[in-house]
């Protein structure tokens, strides 16, 4: 009796493991990929998924489906997945198995641009900077565009210099409400150039906390007629005594970060184009 118990006792913990095994699988929807709670086209949409993202495919619906995209045909099923938040149905048409580094492509005159690994909150991953001199990306909550590589593919130009500079928010609070700033005050940081990796390839730049203090300071000192207006020298020379961050009594954030091309073509002519990172609030 007690060997039947154990045969049926590590049957059920099979079958509880077939049940919740997952495979892992990609995102490869470069506009990203609609999770439904049915599988139907038409069913409701829950979440959009995001290029790259990984997920767990739970189980297969044998509910074929094939689509036309940009000309060509898409053939696949429906499978039932997983996410953090939400469990649904996809087209495994665009799911790869494999890990997919979440790389946008910009492209230029003579040049086109990869950012590699990097997330967005509005899933495009190709963009145009021919006609326009700058273009906006909307960076995810998850994510920075600081610390990514930039790779240069087919690069027809005579040289290309690349530059950052942020553009950070500063404000200061108190337990006296007449000490508070009013508004956030925007400060753009000077142009830096990015680090070479490689001969087509650069690297964006970090924020360090050694930055952040100078940017405190100066921000401290283009407000300083305001601060002592508003709170009183003490309180001015307080705030110079700030160490880190996150003391008391000041907030700090990025809210946008600037990449500039300097292109430089064959007949010496120069260009100058611009890539803003919209980085979420609070960053």
């Amino acid at each position: 009796m007690n060997y039947l118990k154990k045969i049926l006792a590590i049957a059920l913990v099979l079958n509880v493991t077939i049940a919740t095994a997952q495979e892992e699988a990609y995102v490869a929807a470069e506009s990203g990929l609609s999770l439904r709670d049915q599988p139907d086209v038409s069913a409701k949409m829950l979440t959009k998924l995001a290029y790259g993202e990984v997920i767990g495919v739970l189980e297969e619906t044998d509910i074929k489906l094939v689509i036309v995209d940009a000309g060509k045909k898409v053939s696949g099923e429906w499978v039932k997945v997983e996410t953090t938040n939400h469990i649904g149905y996809v087209f495994n048409g665009y799911l790869s198995p494999d890990k997919i580094a979440r790389t946008i492509r910009v492209r230029l005159e003579n040049v086109n641009v990869e950012i590699k690994n990097l997330a967005t909150s509005d899933y495009k991953r190709a963009h145009r900077l021919k006609e326009d001199d700058a273009i906006t990306i909307n960076v995810d909550t998850s994510d920075s565009p600081e610390g990514k590589e930039i790779v240069l593919i087919d690069n027809d130009y005579k040289q290309v210099s690349m530059f950052q500079r942020y553009e950070n928010s500063f404000s200061f609070i108190s337990a006296d409400p007449k000490c508070n700033s009013n508004e956030w005050k925007q400060f753009d940081t000077e142009w830096k150039p990015l680090k070479q990796l490689r001969s087509n390839t650069f690297e964006t730049l970090t924020f360090t906390e050694k930055d952040w203090i100078n940017f405190i300071e100066a921000a401290t000192r283009d407000l300083k007629d305001e601060v002592e207006d508003k709170c009183g020298e003490d309180w001015l020379a307080y705030v110079k005594t700030i160490e880190n961050v996150k003391d008391f009594p000041v907030s700090v954030s990025t809210n946008r970060v600037f990449i500039k091309f300097i292109l430089t073509d064959f007949e010496d002519n120069v260009t100058e184009k611009i890539i803003e990172f919209e980085m979420p609030e609070g960053s």
